[in-house]
This record gives structure tokens, C-alpha cells and sequence, in this order.
């Protein structure tokens, strides 16, 4: 398992609307689609993302652009994982009513391209 840092940023910007700390099987990679189910909403529906950046955070003990001796490995700060707000067809209400309303303003919203999915 590896922790992660979920980044939502708002709709149509890069500024950082929330994010949520996760313990994950593995990183999502750039493109992959994300749904966060909060504890007060009714399965399955979510918050819906996709996946635009993943940014790993290291630290080295090495000063220099080389090892100098023996080669020590560097260690893993945190990932940060940077999103989209997308609609899907599990959008919650709420999600769906804040990014419908962001395309109404004119900014661009994704909807996911899902071509099969379990019904509700």
C-alpha cells in the first residue's frame, strides 16, 4: 500500500479546492478516473475526478551530484496526485449541481467516456 495526497483542484483552474489523504494498492497515473464516495452520500455515488498530474516528493541524504562513498537510497516524502473535477454517471447530486453550474459560467467540465458500468 502506498499514501497518497487525492488534490482536487477547482473547476477550470489550477487553484486547489481540498484534498484528501488515501492509502492506495498503487499511484493512479495521469488519466485515470477517481470517485470519492463520502460517508453521507447513498453508494455509489461520488466525487468524480480524472488524474492530470502525479508529483513524488523525494528526499536524498546525498549533497552532491554523485554519491560520495557508499551509495545510500533517498527516501519517498509524499505523492501528491492532482485532479480534475469531472461528471460521470455516478456523480453525486451535489457534485453534479456544482460542475453543472461551472458549465453554465463557461468553464469546461470532462465527463468521464465510460462505455459500460454496473447500473444503480
Amino acid at each position: 500500500m502506498v499514501n497518497v495526497i487525492i488534490v482536487v483542484r477547482e473547476p477550470g483552474g489550477s487553484p486547489t479546492d481540498y484534498s484528501l489523504d488515501f492509502e492506495l494498492p498503487e499511484v493512479p497515473t495521469v488519466g485515470s478516473y477517481l470517485s470519492i464516495r463520502r460517508i453521507d452520500s447513498r453508494e455509489p455515488f461520488g466525487e468524480d475526478m480524472i488524474v492530470r498530474h502525479v508529483w513524488w516528493r523525494l528526499l536524498h541524504t546525498e549533497t552532491h551530484g554523485f554519491s560520495s562513498g557508499v551509495a545510500k537510497p533517498g527516501s519517498l516524502v509524499e505523492i501528491f496526485v492532482e485532479c480534475d473535477p469531472a461528471l460521470s454517471p455516478y456523480s453525486s447530486e451535489q457534485w453534479r449541481a456544482s460542475l453543472e453550474g461551472a458549465r453554465q459560467r463557461g468553464v469546461q467540465v470532462e465527463d468521464f467516456q465510460v462505455a459500460r458500468r454496473r447500473p444503480v
